[in-house]
């Protein structure tokens, strides 16, 4: 199961791939799509920050439980913000169509299906403090909760930013993909 979390970038990549060699829609912007990515970069970049230096690559690994920033409020910010920037992209490459419903179905499962993994995992390395933490924190949809005061030390925006470069390179790149793929349809 764990190579489920170990090959995740190369499943996202796949959905990217499949979704490049979908017809995009012609005439077609949405304003909707692009604050749905702006969104989940500001809490990729939010999420960041409230790790710290805390980083696990390719291997589901956890030296302490992150209880606070974002936190607080999500389990799964990082996750979150995969679905809100990915399903932007679908839409922008889509439309309102109901292929972006299913492709943003199967994305969205994928990513559930990490989380779920996750989870497990933290039960098992954290658990009585994970359980309390899942007891009063939803996994994708905010809680307002009483934020006590903490010590913990938040990375710089910048630093958050810096941190996660390879992501940002590869949204960059898969951006102008799209668009020299709508470019390109609009020549044949």
């Amino acid at each position: 199961m764990n190579s489920l979390y170990r090959y995740r970038g190369w499943v996202l990549g796949f959905f990217s791939l499949l979704l490049l060699l979908l017809p995009p829609t012609r005439g077609y912007f949405s304003v909707s799509a692009v604050l749905l990515i702006l969104s989940g970069v500001a809490l990729r970049i939010e999420a960041r920050r409230s790790i710290g230096e805390h980083t696990r690559e390719n291997a589901l690994s956890a030296d302490f439980l992150v209880q606070t920033g974002v936190y607080a409020h999500l389990r799964h910010p990082l996750y979150l913000s995969n679905i809100m920037i990915s399903c932007g992209f679908i839409l922008i490459h889509l439309g309102w169509s109901t292929m972006t419903f299913a492709f943003s179905g199967l994305v969205i499962a994928f990513i559930y299906a990490l989380s779920l993994q996750e989870d497990r995992f933290l039960q098992v390395k954290f658990g009585e403090s994970w359980v309390l933490w899942k007891d009063k924190t939803k996994a994708f949809f905010p809680t307002k909760q009483e934020l006590k005061p903490t010590n913990a030390k938040k990375r710089s925006i910048r630093k958050a930013f810096f941190a996660d470069l390879s992501t940002w390179g590869w949204l960059l790149f898969f951006s102008l993909l799209l668009i020299l793929r709508r470019n390109i349809g609009d020549m044949i």
